[in-house]
């Protein structure tokens, strides 16, 4: 493939994402990220956060942006991308438990086994906060019955 075909290529990918909504291209990332295209899936990911002003899209693409950065070893990127998932987590459908667990994972393979506890800790913690909440929601509600 000549370098005009690869650009009209990536021209037409751009033109097709740009059509899409913001849930669209998480799937589209999400896509990528599970057939290993992971620099195309940060860039699907970074333009969602340029362009969505929704905080649980904006969440969700920055936590899967993080995991796109860890599988190309690009730590630095992911614990920032992690980081600012983190700051959204109420947000998040599970509120930062598989961000605090990805940042575990991600300190635990760096070597840095005191930070990978702390965020193992800080997402059992959250875990154990969310079963808590949804015992006390069931329990209301099967009073109300």
């Amino acid at each position: 493939m000549t370098m005009v075909e690869k650009e009209e290529e990536r021209e037409e990918k751009n033109a097709d994402e740009e059509e899409k909504t913001a849930e669209e291209l998480l799937i589209v990332g999400e896509e990528y990220l599970g057939e290993g295209k992971y620099e195309e899936a940060i860039e699907v990911y970074k333009e969602i956060v340029k362009n969505e002003p929704r905080f649980p899209t904006m969440a969700k693409a920055w936590n899967d942006c993080g995991a796109a950065y860890v599988s190309l070893e690009e730590y630095e990127m992911a614990i920032g991308f992690f980081n600012a998932a983190l700051n959204l987590r109420d947000y998040l459908m599970d509120e930062g438990i598989s961000t605090c667990y990805n940042l575990g994972l991600l300190y635990q393979r760096m070597g840095d086994e005191e930070k990978a506890e702390e965020y193992f800790k800080r997402g059992d913690m959250l875990k154990e906060e969310h079963k808590r909440r949804d015992e006390e929601a069931m329990r209301i509600l099967s009073a109300e019955m």
